[in-house]
């Protein structure tokens, strides 16, 4: 294992090993009797493993009843102690761990461990919360687990002489331990902003492709499949997908190859990927007419054919100018459809197929072959497609272009945001950076 420290040790600053500074406390372990249906006078709620996020989660919470008074006082979840995972069949949530901020009415479960600095005078848990998370603590915490019964357990052993490293001050603990706060909690505005336009778009796409832009609009049924009936605007065309596109094939059996030789093609994980680019793309050599045929067009889609995971059949993607600019061709799992243009803008299309009446029809239209499941032409053919006039589309497209926008823009914030705190927590808590007196007040 790397040194936690690449530093000098600063002027006011201490090491010692975490055995020397901290107790811990195991867990409460319960029969599957013991679980109630639901909270009441006479159960406790007990903190698991789901629980233990980047904060305490208490939206899943299960009940105990027959928890005695002693075992109450054991495994409580009490202010200023963390509770880190301690067993789990994914080695790399070894030591994934949690501040408790307030005392609680609660148990913790066993396959959690408590653990809390001896002597609050020398050492802060807020502080020392953050010293857990360092990326060499924490892989420390679970590459050195131990491996039983298709568990790994973390191993004391392995971690009791890491070095803790802290400032003599508690009040300089304390000042990066609420500078570090305060960047998490920049990260949690920002995921909180990226969710919430996720949603907006979600929203979006369930609702514009089956009642339109305006509300009042009169609609009529639209029989999406045999099991579901949709409503659409009476003025919109409702035909089979097939009759607005101009083709649709099925992409290179070819291999590709490591050196880069031939023409870039357009794989899976381009297709699920947020936007289609040429990053990281395989290469292929094929015949000159086979590339002159598949050759992408912008407004060309792509959407996936086959693949062992049933959620990606039918998800799509659309071929931008830059990535036309280039001869690039796509592989034979993928299927590409070009639009009419004259019927049907691609970036309409491609918005249809990511919703929920786009998707539902391709779950539908799949079926199963070698452990792989499968979409073909002739299905995506027969989708019924619900088609606005073209400046209807457009305005359609106008409005998820802005909401995709939106979350690119956010998810550059939550990135910019995620990578503050990382640094942080390593320069403040190694002592590279240091905060002077009175910059961040209690």
């Amino acid at each position: 294992m790397k040194a936690i420290y690449d530093t000098p040790l600063p002027a006011g600053w201490r090491e010692e090993p975490l055995a020397n500074l901290v107790v811990t406390r195991r867990g409460y372990t319960w029969e599957k009797a013991d679980e109630a249906d639901y909270a009441d006078a006479d159960t406790v709620p007990v903190i698991r493993i789901p629980n233990v996020q980047d904060t305490l989660d208490l939206s899943d919470l299960v009940h105990l009843r027959n928890v005695s008074p002693e075992a109450l006082q054991k495994a409580a979840v009490t202010k200023d102690w963390l509770l880190f995972v301690g067993s789990n069949g994914t080695q790399d949530r070894i030591g994934d761990s949690v501040l408790i901020e307030e005392d609680r009415p609660m148990v913790f479960a066993s396959f959690l461990m408590g653990i809390q600095p001896k002597d609050q005078i020398r050492l802060r848990s807020d502080f020392f919360a953050h010293w857990m998370r360092l990326h060499l603590v924490h892989e420390m915490f679970s590459k050195t687990s131990q491996q039983t019964t298709g568990l790994a357990n973390f191993s004391w052993g392995a971690v009791k002489r890491l070095p803790v490293r802290f400032p003599d001050s508690t009040e300089e603990q304390r000042r990066i331990g609420a500078s570090l706060k305060l960047a998490e909690e920049s990260v949690h505005r920002a995921r909180a902003q990226l969710t919430a336009t996720e949603d907006v778009k979600r929203s979006l796409l369930a609702s514009v492709f089956e009642k339109g832009l305006c509300r009042s609009t009169t609609t009529k049924p639209c029989k999406i499949h045999r099991c579901f009936t949709a409503s659409v605007p009476a003025h919109w065309d409702d035909d089979r997908l097939g009759r607005s596109l101009e083709l649709v094939e099925y992409g290179t059996n070819s291999p590709s190859n490591d050196h880069r030789s031939g023409y870039p093609v357009i794989a899976i994980p381009q297709v699920v990927a947020p936007h289609l680019s040429l990053t990281d793309v395989p290469f292929a050599e094929v015949p000159q007419a086979e590339a002159e045929a598949l050759r992408l067009v912008q407004d060309d889609v792509l959407l996936i054919r086959t693949n062992g995971n049933p959620e990606y059949i039918g998800k799509s993607t659309i071929v931008s100018a830059e990535v036309a600019e280039v001869h690039t061709i796509y592989a034979s799992y993928l299927i590409r459809v070009r639009p009419n243009k004259d019927k049907v803008l691609g970036a309409y299309l491609n918005y249809f197929l990511a919703s929920p009446p786009g998707r539902r029809q391709a779950g539908a239209a799949a079926n199963t072959s070698a452990g792989n499941n499968n979409i073909g032409a002739r299905a995506i053919k027969h989708f019924r497609f619900p088609r606005p006039p073209l400046a209807e589309q457009r305005q359609i497209v106008d409005l998820l272009d802005a909401t995709e926008r939106q979350i690119d823009a956010l998810t550059r914030k939550l990135v910019t945001a995620e990578d503050v705190k990382r640094s942080l927590l390593h320069d403040l808590l190694i002592g590279r950076i240091r905060i002077p007196e009175g910059a961040i007040h209690a």
